[in-house]
C-alpha cells in the first residue's frame, strides 16, 4: 500500500485509536503521579527540611521547615503521634505529643516573620499590609478558628495547628519545633526508631532532606542499620558522625508521589536508650522485659525481607516486562514485514519513466480514479463522468440565447436521444438518470436547476441518495477490471501473532492496575495493545494492485505528473484542443483541473492560439467546464448544509490508582496531614 494519502485515509480511525491506546499507559501514569488532593496550582511543598533528634529516654524532637505555596487562607497542620509497630501493640506503646515543648512560626517568602506561637495560647497578628492573622492549637480549651468554630484535631491520636491569614498565604515558610514523647523503643537486643518521617500532606511535595540524629556519642557506624519503605525515590544517602560525635542518618527524596510517604526504621544498640520506670509507665517504650530472650532484630530482618521482596518483585516485573516487550516487539516487526512483503508490496512494473504523454488506458476517468485511489470514489468522479459524457456527445450543451462569454451563463444540458445509451456503463446511466430525470425532471438540466435543487431538505436527501447509487455502481464496474489482488483474507490468517500481542498487553495492564506491580508495565501494555489496533486496521484495509493494475497505475501516475508539468517540457508539441478536452476529464478525476486549465491557457497564449481555446466550450472563459465543475461541487456542499440545518432545527424542537512506587505502605506510626480552605 504505497499511496501514503490512501493509507492514512483508510486507517485514520485505527491510527488515532491505536495512538491513544498506545499513550494511555503514559497518560494514566502521569495522572497517578499528579493525583494529589490539592492541585499543584493551589498548593505545593517546594521543599521539606527536617531534623529528627532521638533523646536517650526515647523522646524525639522534630524540627521541620516547609517551603510551601498555598492559594488558601486557612491551614490545619495535623501531626499524628500514634505508634504502628509490628511487635508492640498500641495498647502497650502509647507515644504522646508534648504540648509543653512546642513552637512554630510562619514567614513570607523573604523569611520575614509574620506570626509565631508556642502552643500556650491563641496568637493574633497583622501582616505589614494590615491583614489579620491567627494561630491556634487543638489542645487549647475553647480554641476557635477565624469564624468562631472550634479548632479540633482529626482524632485522639493527633493534634492540629491552625493558621489563618486574611489574604492568601502565597509563598511561605512554616517552621515547627515539637516533641513526641516515648517514640523510640528499647528491646533487649536493639533500640529502634520506627516512624513516618515525611508524607505528601495531600499536595505535591519535592526536595525532601531529613536528618535522623541518634542519642549518645558511643554508637559506632557499623552498629546502625536503616530501612525505608513507602517511597519510590527516598534513599539513605549517608550514615555519618556529626561534630558532636553522634550518628546522623541522612535521607533524601526528590519527590513524593500521591499516597506515598517515607517510613523509616533505624536500629541501633539497646544501651543507647535509658528509659526510667516513670517514662515507661507513661509511654510503654521499654519492652526489653516483655521480649526478654527474644530477638527483635530477627523479626526486623524478617519484616524487611518481606518489604524487600515486595520491592524486588516490583522492580523485577519492570525488567522482565521490558524484556518480554522487546521480544514481542521484535516478533511484531518480523510478522508485519512478512505480511507486507507477501501481501502488500506492489508488483514490479516495466515502466519507470517520469512522464507518460498519452492516455495509459481506454477506460472512463471515474474508473481511472477507482484504480488510482485504491477503490476510492470521490465527487470529482461525478463531474469527470458528466464532462466525459458531454465530450462523447451523450449529453449536448446549449447556452440558449445567452452569450457563452458572459460572466455567469445559465448553461443547459440535454440528453442526446440519437446516441444509444446501451453502450454506457451502469454508473454512467445512473448519472444521466440522477441529473436529468431526478434533478432536471426530464431530458434537460440547467445550471440554475442544479444549484437550486439541493436547497430543500427532501431533495437534498434524494440527491445524496442518488450519489450513493452512482458510487456503488462505479465500484461494481471498477471491480470487474481486475485492478486488485484478493489479499485481505490471506493476510488476516497470517496475523495470529496479533492475538498473542493483545493477550500480553492485557496481562501488562493487569499487572499494573490490578496487582500494582511495576511502574512501566501499564505503559508497555498500552503500546502493545495500541500497536495491535493499528496493525488490525492495516490488515482490515490491506489492498494491493494486481500486476496489470499496478502497470496501469504507474503510467497514470506519470500521466498526472505530465499534466501538472507539461509547460516545463521543452520541445513538447502541443496537441489540438480536442485532445486536451479528453485529457481534461482525467484531470478532473485527479483533482488538478484548475492547475491544468491555467497552464494550458498560459501555453496557448504563448503560442498565439487563444482563439482555438475560445472556440472550445470547455475552455472558453468562464467556460462550461468551470461552471459545471464548481456547480457540482456546490450542489454537494449545499445538500449537506441543508440536511445539517434541518437536523439542527429538529433537534432544537425536540428538547433539551494509585501510584505504588516501590511497594509503598504506611508503617511505623506518626506522620502528618494538611487541611486547607
Amino acid at each position: 500500500m504505497h499511496d501514503k494519502e490512501h493509507f492514512f485515509k483508510k486507517n485514520l480511525v485505527t491510527l488515532i485509536l491505536g495512538s491513544v491506546v498506545s499513550l494511555s499507559g503514559i497518560g494514566i501514569l502521569l495522572v497517578e503521579q499528579n493525583a494529589y488532593d490539592y492541585s499543584a496550582f493551589e498548593a505545593g511543598t517546594n521543599s521539606l527540611k527536617k531534623t529528627i533528634t532521638i533523646e536517650e529516654n526515647g523522646d524525639v524532637n522534630f524540627v521541620e521547615t516547609y517551603q510551601r505555596y498555598l492559594d488558601y487562607q486557612v491551614i490545619y497542620q495535623d501531626i499524628y503521634f500514634t505508634s504502628d509497630n509490628e511487635d508492640v501493640s498500641k495498647d502497650v506503646h502509647t507515644p504522646q505529643f508534648d504540648t509543653t515543648r512546642f513552637s512554630n512560626r510562619l514567614m513570607d517568602i523573604n523569611q520575614n516573620l509574620l506570626i509565631e506561637g508556642n502552643g500556650t495560647e491563641e496568637i493574633y497578628g497583622e501582616t505589614q499590609f494590615g491583614a489579620d492573622m491567627k494561630l491556634s492549637y487543638s489542645w487549647l480549651p475553647n480554641a476557635t478558628d477565624e469564624l468562631g468554630y472550634p479548632v479540633k484535631s482529626i482524632d485522639d491520636e493527633s493534634v492540629s495547628f491552625f493558621h489563618y491569614k486574611q489574604d492568601l498565604f502565597g509563598d511561605i515558610y512554616l517552621d515547627y519545633d515539637y516533641y513526641i514523647n516515648g517514640v523510640a523503643l528499647k528491646y533487649e537486643d536493639t533500640a529502634e526508631f520506627f516512624w513516618v518521617i515525611a508524607s505528601t500532606d495531600g499536595m505535591k511535595t519535592e526536595n525532601i532532606d531529613i536528618d535522623i540524629v541518634l542519642p549518645t556519642t558511643s554508637i559506632a557506624l557499623n552498629e546502625v542499620t536503616s530501612y525505608l519503605v513507602g517511597s519510590s525515590q527516598a534513599k539513605v544517602t549517608s550514615t555519618s558522625l556529626n561534630d558532636n560525635g553522634q550518628v546522623v542518618i541522612n535521607i533524601k527524596a526528590d519527590r513524593l508521589f500521591p499516597n506515598e510517604l517515607i517510613s523509616a526504621r533505624v536500629n541501633f544498640p539497646s544501651d543507647a536508650l535509658t528509659i526510667s520506670s516513670i517514662q515507661n509507665n507513661l509511654y510503654g517504650n521499654d519492652v526489653s522485659e516483655v521480649f526478654k530472650g527474644a530477638s527483635h532484630l530477627d523479626n526486623v530482618a524478617k519484616y524487611e525481607q518481606q518489604n524487600e521482596a515486595v520491592r524486588f518483585v516490583y522492580i523485577v516485573v519492570d525488567y522482565l516486562g521490558g524484556a518480554v516487550f522487546l521480544a514481542v516487539l521484535f516478533g511484531f516487526f518480523l510478522t508485519m514485514k512478512r505480511i507486507y512483503e507477501t501481501f502488500d508490496k506492489e508488483h514490479p512494473t516495466q515502466f519507470y519513466g517520469d512522464y507518460y504523454r498519452e492516455l495509459p488506458g481506454d477506460y472512463q476517468p471515474a474508473i481511472m480514479g477507482y484504480l488510482y485511489r485504491f477503490k476510492g470514489v470521490e465527487k470529482d468522479d461525478v463531474t469527470a463522468t458528466l464532462m466525459d459524457l458531454v465530450r462523447r456527445k451523450y449529453i449536448l450543451l446549449d447556452a440558449g440565447t445567452e452569450s457563452l462569454t458572459q460572466e455567469k451563463v445559465n448553461y443547459s444540458m440535454k440528453v442526446n436521444k440519437d446516441k444509444d445509451q446501451e453502450e454506457l456503463k451502469p454508473f454512467e446511466k445512473q448519472l444521466i438518470k440522477w441529473f436529468f430525470t431526478v434533478v432536471g425532471g426530464g431530458d434537460t438540466l440547467s445550471l440554475n436547476q442544479l444549484e437550486n435543487y439541493t436547497k430543500k431538505e427532501a431533495q437534498a436527501s434524494r440527491y445524496l441518495l442518488e450519489n450513493q447509487t452512482f458510487n456503488r455502481l462505479l465500484s461494481q464496474e471498477g471491480s470487474t477490471k481486475g485492478f486488485f489482488d484478493s489479499v485481505k483474507q490471506d493476510a488476516r490468517k497470517a496475523a495470529g501473532f496479533l492475538g498473542i500481542m493483545t493477550l500480553i498487553g492485557i496481562g501488562f495492564f493487569g499487572l499494573r492496575f490490578i496487582f500494582a506491580l511495576g511502574t512501566f508495565t501499564g505503559i508497555l501494555g498500552g503500546f502493545l495493545i495500541g500497536l495491535t489496533i493499528i496493525a488490525s486496521g492495516y490488515l482490515a484495509n490491506i489492498e494491493r494492485r494486481s500486476i496489470q493494475g499496478n502497470e496501469d497505475y504507474v503510467r497514470w501516475r506519470a500521466f498526472k505528473k505530465f499534466l501538472t508539468e507539461f509547460t516545463n517540457i521543452k520541445d513538447y508539441p502541443m496537441p489540438g484542443i480536442t485532445i486536451w478536452e479528453h485529457y481534461m476529464v482525467y484531470a478532473i478525476s485527479f483533482g488538478i483541473a484548475d492547475l491544468v486549465e491555467k497552464q494550458l491557457r498560459f501555453k496557448y497564449m504563448q503560442l498565439n492560439r487563444t482563439d482555438e481555446m475560445n472556440r472550445s466550450a470547455y475552455f472558453r472563459y468562464p467556460g462550461f467546464y468551470r461552471s459545471y465543475y464548481y456547480g457540482v461541487g456546490r450542489s454537494f456542499a449545499t445538500a449537506q448544509q441543508t440536511i445539517a440545518k434541518a437536523q439542527q432545527n429538529n433537534s432544537s424542537r425536540g428538547g433539551g490508582g494509585r501510584f505504588g512506587g516501590g511497594g509503598g505502605f504506611r508503617t511505623g506510626g506518626g506522620g502528618s496531614g494538611v487541611r486547607l480552605r
